[in-house]
Formats: C-alpha cells, sequence, structure tokens
C-alpha cells in the first residue's frame, strides 16, 4: 500500500474513533437526561422521549457531517504538508543517476531511508577522499616550493654568469690591447727600437691597463657615480686616434687597415672619455672580426646640427637588414660561436646614458656603418 492510501486510512480512523466516541457520549448524556426528565414528570415523558430520539438522530447526522469534512480537510492538509514533499523528495532521488540501484524496500518510506543511508556512505567516502586528496596537494606544494626555490637559485647563478659574461667582455679588449702593446714592446727591445717608441708602447698598455681598472670600479659601485665621469666630456676625435692605435696593435687586427678623417681639430662631446673609447674599440673589433681579420675600417668624425657623430665603416657583408635591430639584444651574435652578443647592447645602452644613439646601416665601403651620436656639450651648444 502506497504513502497516500496508509495516510488516508489512518486519518479516517482517527476521525471515527473520535466522532464515535463524542456520539456515544452526548448519547449517553441524552438517556441519563431524559429518564431524569421522566422521573420529574411522568406526563411529559412520552413527547420527551420523541424529542430525545430526534435530538440524538440529528445528532448522529451531525457528527457524520463533522467526520466528512474533518476527513476531507485532513485529507488536503494531509497532501499538502506531508505527503507531497515525501513524493517530491522520492521522486527526486529516483531521477537520481548517481545513486546505486535499490533494492525492494517498501514504500516511500523506505525507499527515502535507502537512499540517505546510501548517501551516508557516499559523504563518508568523498569525505575519505577529500582527505586523501589535500594530502596530495600539501605534498605537491611542498614539491612546488622546493622547485620554486630551485628557480630561484638558478636564477641567481644565471645573473652571476651573465655578470661574469658582461666582466670578462668589457674587459677583455682592453686587455687584448696591453697584451699587444707587451708584445710589441718585446719585439721593440729584440730590435734594439729607440727609447721613444718602448715608451709609447708601454703608455698605451698602461692606459689598457686603467680603463681596465675604471671598468672594474664601475661595476663594483653600482649605486655610486660613474668613475669615468671624471673625464667628461670628451674630444671625439682624439678618443678616434686612440682607438685607431689600440686597434693596430689589437692581434685580430693585424691585417686590417685602419684610416681616421676628422671635419675638424676637435670635436667635444658630452660624454666620458674611456667610456666612448670602450665603444669605439668594441665596434672596430667586431669590423675586423666580421672581415675575417683582413679588410679595411674607415672611422670618420663630423659635426651635425648638435650632434658629434662617429661612423665606423667596414667593407665586410655587412649585417642583414632583418638583424638591424637584433644585433643589439643581449646574447644575440652573428658570430658563429665566437661571440657572447654582449658588446653592442652594452654599447647602446652607454650611448643612451649620456643622451645619445648608436645604430647601424649600410656605409660607403659597401660593408656594414655604426654610427655613434652623442650631444655637445651644454657650454658650446
Amino acid at each position: 500500500m502506497s504513502l497516500r492510501r496508509r495516510a488516508q486510512w489512518l486519518l479516517l480512523l482517527l476521525l471515527v474513533v473520535a466522532l464515535g466516541t463524542l456520539a456515544a457520549f452526548a448519547s449517553v448524556l441524552i438517556g441519563r437526561l431524559g429518564r431524569a426528565a421522566l422521573l420529574a414528570d411522568p406526563e411529559a415523558a412520552t413527547q420527551l422521549a420523541a424529542q430525545l430520539q430526534a435530538a440524538e438522530i440529528a445528532l448522529w447526522l451531525g457528527c457524520a457531517a463533522v467526520l466528512a469534512l474533518a476527513l476531507a480537510l485532513g485529507v488536503a492538509a494531509l497532501q499538502l504538508w506531508l505527503v507531497r514533499p515525501i513524493e517530491a523528495l522520492q521522486r527526486d532521488i529516483a531521477q537520481d543517476s548517481a545513486l546505486e540501484p535499490i533494492a525492494d524496500a517498501g514504500d516511500e518510506l523506505g525507499r527515502i531511508a535507502a537512499a540517505l543511508a546510501w548517501y551516508r556512505r557516499r559523504l563518508a567516502k568523498d569525505q575519505r577522499d577529500l582527505a586523501s586528496q589535500l594530502g596530495a596537494a600539501g605534498a605537491l606544494r611542498d614539491a612546488a616550493d622546493n622547485a620554486q626555490e630551485q628557480l630561484a637559485q638558478s636564477d641567481r647563478l644565471a645573473l652571476v654568469g651573465r655578470l661574469a659574461l658582461g666582466v670578462a667582455h668589457e674587459v677583455g679588449g682592453p686587455l687584448a690591447v696591453a697584451a699587444g702593446q707587451l708584445e710589441r714592446l718585446q719585439v721593440l727591445e729584440t730590435r734594439g727600437a729607440d727609447l721613444r717608441e718602448r715608451l709609447h708602447a708601454i703608455a698605451q698598455a698602461e692606459a689598457s691597463l686603467a680603463q681596465i681598472h675604471t671598468i672594474l670600479a664601475d661595476l663594483s659601485q653600482p649605486g655610486l657615480p660613474r668613475t669615468r665621469d671624471a673625464d667628461r666630456p670628451c674630444d671625439l676625435a682624439a678618443v678616434a686616434l686612440r682607438v685607431q692605435g689600440q686597434a693596430q696593435a689589437h692581434p685580430r687586427c693585424r691585417g686590417v687597415a685602419i684610416a681616421l678623417r676628422a671635419s675638424q681639430p676637435r670635436h667635444p662631446a658630452d660624454a666620458s672619455a674611456s667610456h666612448v673609447e670602450q665603444i669605439v674599440l668594441n665596434l672596430v673589433l667586431n669590423a675586423a672580426d666580421a672581415m675575417k681579420g683582413s679588410g679595411h675600417v674607415d672611422l670618420q668624425v663630423l659635426q651635425d646640427g648638435a650632434w658629434q657623430v662617429l661612423r665606423v665603416d667596414d667593407d665586410g657583408p655587412g649585417v642583414p637588414a632583418g638583424d638591424r635591430e637584433r644585433i643589439f639584444e643581449p646574447f644575440f651574435t652573428t658570430k658563429d660561436h665566437a661571440g657572447w652578443g654582449l658588446g653592442l647592447a652594452v654599447s647602446r645602452r652607454i650611448a643612451q646614458g649620456y643622451a645619445g644613439e648608436l645604430s647601424v646601416g649600410t656605409g660607403d665601403l659597401g660593408g656594414a656603418r655604426f654610427e655613434l651620436r652623442l650631444p655637445l656639450p651644454r657650454k658650446t651648444r
């Protein structure tokens, strides 16, 4: 029997018992009233008995009407407040595809109880799974923290490596010039050259070693004013002349003819002489590498309005148009496993630090032309 039928029969039984008890009590009461009236007035007993019988019949009919009304209202209330919610819950359970098939558990209440038991077991299992997953997540978080720490350590080591490469690149040019001058001094000593030539070689070597010293001083005090600002402003023509002499003694330029032209005796520029010397020497050495150590390099110094300009032309293969900006990126190089790709990036950064610019194009010799533009000193503008 369904839950609805059970509830209806239970409600009917309760109403019948209640109304039957009430009617029986009223009937007993009427009977007692009739006997009392008969004793009090025997002559009116017959008429009173008929009235009491009619009242009893009316009482039973009223009880039947009240029973029907109460039954209707009870069924409606039971349907609204109890049966419908339980049936809706049972339908939801029946439509749950995740629920395991439930064996015959009787009526709706039995099926609901079986479903709730299954949900309780499923909840306990999900709680155990969640605890296991939280433990795994904690282990993964610990592993991620360790990996992040190792990555940070790798980044620090990579930074140290880049710094070491930068130092080696910056120091390499002046150090090679100093070594070349010392080698030249040895040759001069062997052939008995005069004192003036030997002193010139020593002075060139000393200048290169001093440049190395200032480079290391700049790197060791990054937050302080640059050491090489002491030789600012500079004469761009004089710097180009010094670089010409240094490059001619450099091992990578032994087969390179280096020419220098200046449009006027002095070309003052608002930049450090040692910084500009570092840029120009790097450009000349790059030109020598591009020409495989043999060819021509022209250094030209001129003034263009409020700018001092130094051009470095070579007769090498030039720089492809697609690479003319990329060559100024750190660690990008067109040399076959022979360069670190730092020289031009550092050179452009130095030029921009003085509000200047370093660019590349095609020169009059058919190869690359690197053009360094530096502003005039403020007093001469």
